[in-house]
């Protein structure tokens, strides 16, 4: 079996550092970055199997990067796993993207994140576009 390969955004380094850390300790291979430039050039030179985007970056945020990676050739249906400590932003951004997304809620544990990037490369998650109301029912 390959490697799992996490492409992880946020500009919190301590954050970063721990979503890498629990990551790795799961077994994935995780490419790390502050901002959303760099994340967008490693995505289009090799394959992620998911992505982890904090919402609230400094320059373009979580859902602009999402919005940016769909047009990177080897990124385009590339799950994306939302975080934020503001769940109010999350389900904002959860009813209008357009792919398969998940949110987390910061601060979180291992488990939960491990359990959430395991189901979106695995092929799970939510179609996020599909309207709350419908989900609920």
């Amino acid at each position: 079996m390959s490697e799992r390969r996490a492409l992880v955004v946020d500009d919190e380094p301590r954050m970063l550092d721990i979503v890498k850390y629990f990551l790795e300790q799961g077994g994935w291979a995780v490419e790390a970055f502050s901002g959303g430039e760099k994340a967008l050039e490693a995505a289009g030179k090799r394959p992620f199997d998911v992505a982890i985007l904090d919402i609230v970056l400094d320059g373009d945020s979580g859902y602009e990067v999402a919005g940016r990676l769909k047009k990177v050739e080897k990124a385009g249906d590339l799950p994306v796993l939302f975080m934020s400590s503001k769940v109010e932003m999350a389900k904002l951004f959860l009813e209008s993207y357009d792919g398969r997304a998940e949110f987390l809620l910061k601060p979180f544990k291992k488990e939960d994140l491990l359990e959430a990037v395991g189901k979106l490369a695995a092929g799970g998650g939510r179609l996020a576009h599909t309207p709350t109301r419908a989900r609920n029912k």
